[in-house]
């Protein structure tokens, strides 16, 4: 299963939907956060974890998202949990205050600020023949993640 996973990812950054992480700032991986005050970045997008707990996203200066949750508390923050799930914690850690309602089985998960403005979360495959060759191919229907590829390839995908 990690190696399907892994496959996913490589063939996200072959289609140029993301880039390692090596060479940037813009993925949240399992179990890591963002604390109050920092972000996640791709050319002229902030993803960002506000002190005042509201999460944030930037086109350059301008919010074109938000979690809505400023003013609830100061110092928050962000999750990628090893569910799937993106949550907005209280100061305390102990409540949480947002959540993305993503979590799933545990695996490995990356929130990712795309270069085509989108922020996605991509996770843990659920399936896969092993037969591959060569160059990754994605089916967003065989790998069970039809949804999230078809929102990272049809911009009218709701």
């Amino acid at each position: 299963m990690a190696k399907t996973s892994f496959l996913i990812v490589v063939a996200a950054i072959v289609l140029g939907v993301i880039t390692p992480s090596c060479l940037s700032d813009n993925i949240l991986y399992s179990g890591e956060t963002l604390s109050a005050g920092e972000s996640l970045n791709y050319g002229p997008y902030t993803f960002i974890m506000q002190q005042d707990c509201n999460l944030v996203l930037y086109d350059v200066d301008k919010p074109i998202w938000a979690s809505n949750t400023g003013g609830l508390a100061r110092g928050c923050h962000l999750s990628m949990q090893s569910d799937g799930n993106l949550v907005v914690y209280s100061p305390s850690g102990n409540r949480p205050i947002w959540a993305s309602n993503t979590q799933g089985e545990n695996g490995n998960y990356v929130c990712i600020v795309q270069k085509d403005r989108n922020v996605v979360i991509y996770g843990t495959a659920r399936w896969a023949t092993g037969t591959y060759t060569g160059t990754v191919g994605i089916s967003g229907f065989a790998t069970g993640m039809a949804g999230i590829i078809k929102s990272v390839t049809d911009k009218s995908a709701k």
